[in-house]
């Protein structure tokens, strides 16, 4: 870290109180490393209790841990003491494992001799960077937080936004491998990636930039903002249960256990082979490697292991089913649902718009439109396997209050969704208030979804038949459910 880079942003974090003398998170992000043991003071901990720290401080700040690992690797090669035991400060007084040039905002001893304080620090100035994207540095069009590209200026700001690291030398336009982020993205590569994957080029012009070489002042980004014709590549870190990824390369191996060194290949799998995540995941104990493992299980159940994250990639959704196209009733719904990852079709690619919706499927979709989170998957249900697919979004949806079940204490996960039962789940799950005064003849006040599907037709979500009926009793199709959900969400947003 250097001291100039901090002018703007320490204004910033004093004024909303990014810094502060107790890090208040961290029991949160560093209590999930207890299982790598006690820190020992004046002592640098395992690679993997750094690997644990770097990648909970991370997430905690919503940061890709690639980007954090490296950032760290290139400033301290993870390490925040001597062979001395004295806290590694270098030539410009950065000081510890994130390098942190001190100010009065920080405590300096604690900086020092308080890992998890210099870790945080660390984070929140990289966050802070981030957020001078689209603004004071340039940004990708149309990228996420979690898309590691779209931290090419931030962490080009941790360093400086100074003449040494423009991206491509201003008298000839070749690119300056010299430059810091370079250096910061090629590590990215080595170590999340294992050489096998490279990030997006920019399409860098010395023209984009302003600044005398031979000055120490700032650079001037005249381009703000990049489109990028190669693939972005999103954190794998932000993987949920059920979600599902794709293969990177041929030959990954699917492994018994989450390393390389004890555990057995369950088998080997080509490139872009479709894979679900089963769990979240873990740290490799016996070796010195960045990745982490996910426990993974291919479409038709029969490959279940362990893949390391260096070989998985985010499955980008589409609505290009076989059975959906453009001139179907419900097309821009069911795309409008797919894009979002809420819905998904059958290994076919058919969506299957006029099979009847059950009520776990219902669970499901409802659950990934509100991005609950699936923390369980214990329901109050006999009739709920917790090892069944849909077993984490029901207990995530009944925990919301937004399902229930029968009297009989069954949830009935395989029955078709009525328009009455659909019109209490939308109710309950956007929290409807408004109602309609409108009346039907097959609707009473003593029913059930009598209220809720006066809210939902407030909301503009349904409306009745030409015959003047609701038909709360009839079944609903997958395509009648997605046309419904997406008006919901629409309505929300």
């Amino acid at each position: 870290m250097k001291s100039f880079l901090l002018k703007a942003g320490v204004l910033t974090c004093l004024a909303t109180g990014i810094f502060h003398n107790e890090a208040s998170a961290e029991s949160d992000w560093a209590s999930k490393c207890s299982r790598f043991g006690e820190l020992q003071p004046n002592k640098n901990p395992s690679f993997q209790h750094i690997n644990c720290l770097l990648t909970n401080a991370a997430l905690e700040a919503n940061i890709p841990p690639e980007v954090a690992k490296a950032v760290a690797a290139q400033e301290s090669g993870w390490k925040q003491f001597d062979d001395q035991g004295k806290a590694i400060i270098s030539a410009d007084g950065g000081i510890g494992l994130m390098q942190i040039t001190n100010q009065p905002t920080y405590e300096e001893e604690k900086l020092k001799t308080d890992i998890h304080y210099n870790i945080e620090t660390g984070m929140d100035i990289l966050s802070n960077m981030y957020a001078r994207t689209g603004t004071e540095l340039p940004v990708i069009k149309d990228a996420q937080r979690e898309t590691i590209e779209n931290w090419y200026f931030p962490v080009m700001a941790y360093n400086g936004i100074k003449p040494v690291n423009s991206p491509v030398y201003q008298h000839n336009g070749q690119k300056n491998t010299n430059a810091y982020q370079e250096k910061v993205f090629t590590l990215i590569e080595q170590n999340s990636f294992l050489n096998d994957t490279k990030l997006a080029s920019f399409p860098f012009q010395p023209s984009d930039f302003n600044y005398d070489p031979e000055s120490d002042k700032n650079i001037v980004f005249l381009t703000k903002e990049y489109t990028l014709t190669d693939p972005v590549h999103h954190s794998a870190y932000f993987f949920k249960n059920e979600d599902q990824v794709i293969v990177t390369k041929d030959g990954v191996n699917v492994r018994t256990q989450p390393n390389t060194t004890t555990s057995k290949v369950v088998t080997k799998l080509s490139k872009n082979t479709n894979l679900i995540i089963t769990g979240p995941f873990t740290y490799d104990q016996t070796s010195n490697h960045a990745f982490v493992w996910y426990p993974v299980k291919t479409t038709d159940g029969k490959t279940i292991g362990y893949m390391s994250s260096a070989y998985i990639s985010k499955k980008e959704h589409t609505a290009s089913f076989i059975d959906v196209s453009k001139e179907h009733r419900f097309y821009n719904d069911i795309h409008f649902l797919s894009e979002r990852g809420i819905i998904s079709g059958f290994e076919d690619g058919s969506f299957q718009p006029n099979k009847t919706v059950t009520r776990a499927e219902a669970a499901i979709m409802i659950s990934r439109a509100l991005e609950l989170p699936i923390n369980s998957t214990k329901t109050p249900f006999t009739d709920v396997s917790p090892s069944s697919k849909a077993a984490g979004y029901i207990a995530a949806a009944y925990k919301q209050g937004i399902i229930s079940g029968f009297p009989n204490e069954t949830f009935q996960p395989a029955q078709t969704v009525s328009r009455g039962q659909m019109a209490i789940f939308l109710a309950r799950a956007f929290e409807l208030q408004e109602k309609a005064e409108i009346t039907f003849p097959d609707v009473a006040e003593k029913m059930a979804s009598y209220e809720a599907i006066q809210k939902i037709l407030a909301a503009g979500i349904t409306q009745g038949y030409e015959d003047g009926r609701f038909q709360p009793d009839k079944g609903l199709t997958r395509g009648d459910f997605s046309a419904l959900l997406a008006r919901a969400l629409r309505h929300a947003e």
